[in-house]
């Protein structure tokens, strides 16, 4: 077809040809061209007036409200505009570095998740680091665990879900629970507060109520894995059910209590370099042994932990003359 033909309309005209196109055309070529482009330049290579141009960079404007950034400036008195695209980053709400801080996470949670579970997480954060830079990698696993048993909590992940959703809408749940010791399972009124792990196991720390009510009773705690069931009632509560502003030793079983504890010497730099309780208080000794007053809602934790360094420490009485000169 001759030039002659295209000028008489012979050419077929594409019947989506007009100003959307242009503001398309333009458009796109900021986002592939990322960089200052001068208005004379764009309505040269696009075959537009300035006027035009300017036209069409202020409907691009309108349009992309919070998905990038139009900056307009002036150089040596020629007008430029450039697209600035969010970052990845910024998009998607997280930087590498919080994923790698999402991995280290991942691995001190693996005692307590299935092998699956944990192969799963590792594959969506590659993925996520893989989006945020095209060759970024997670570090290797550098965290290594030693137990002395281990509790496979895959078959009481349901009960965990059902126990964090309670916690999340403050919902009264009736547990069916069986304790260390006994063979019989007995039922619960309970109001969830907050899921512990400790010393490889996990726990769920609330509050018991008596039938019918939406008061806290006392405070309890339950091992997940002796948890049968958990049922929500869909009653809930008003009151804290966590209470997890004071780190106390122990986990909750009854009323905070301060306890004294005498560490000989051969056990002193163990005790100091831990904190026990918010609010201890260590006093030396010149033989090197240290006394220990720590708070506690769990004596029987406590004399477990002392029994465990094997008669270097012992429980004492607070109206002792050494502790009563601390």
């Amino acid at each position: 077809m001759t030039s002659s033909e295209t000028r008489r309309g012979g050419a077929k005209k594409d019947k989506d040809s007009g100003p959307r196109d242009k503001v398309l055309q333009l458009y796109l070529y900021l986002v592939l061209a990322p960089g200052r482009h001068f208005k004379k330049d764009l309505a040269e290579r696009f075959n537009f007036a300035e006027t035009t141009t300017s036209n069409i960079i202020d409907v691009i404007e309108r349009h992309i409200g919070r998905t990038a950034e139009l900056k307009r400036g002036k150089h040596k008195n020629r007008t430029y505009y450039e697209l600035v695209m969010p970052t990845t980053a910024e998009t998607l709400g997280v930087s590498l570095e919080e994923v790698r801080y999402l991995a280290l996470c991942r691995d001190l949670a693996e005692p307590f998740l299935p092998p699956e579970t944990h192969a799963r997480l590792g594959r969506s954060l590659r993925e996520l680091a893989t989006s945020l830079n095209g060759t970024a990698q997670l570090p290797h696993k550098s965290i290594g665990f030693r137990t002395k048993g281990t509790i496979d909590y895959t078959p009481h992940l349901p009960n965990l879900q059902v126990l964090r959703t309670a916690i999340e809408k403050k919902e009264i749940c009736t547990l069916l629970y069986r304790a260390l010791g006994r063979k019989e399972e007995r039922q619960y009124r309970f109001a969830p507060g907050v899921i512990i792990a400790l010393n490889g196991a996990l726990y769920v720390q609330g509050y018991r109520l008596e039938d019918g009510s939406v008061l806290a009773e006392r405070p309890s705690t339950f091992l997940l894995h002796r948890i049968r069931t958990v049922t929500p009632l869909h009653e809930f509560f008003t009151f804290d059910a966590a209470d997890t502003d004071a780190r106390t030793f122990g986990l909750y079983w009854h009323e905070p209590k301060d306890v004294f504890i005498e560490v000989d010497a051969d056990a002193a730099d163990y005790v100091r370099d831990r904190t026990w309780s918010d609010d201890q208080h260590i006093s030396d000794r010149a033989d090197g042994s240290l006394l220990l007053r720590l708070r506690t809602t769990s004596e029987r934790e406590v004399q477990a932990w002392v029994w465990s360094f094997g008669g270097l420490a012992r429980v004492v009485d607070p109206a002792r003359p050494a502790i009563m000169g601390e």
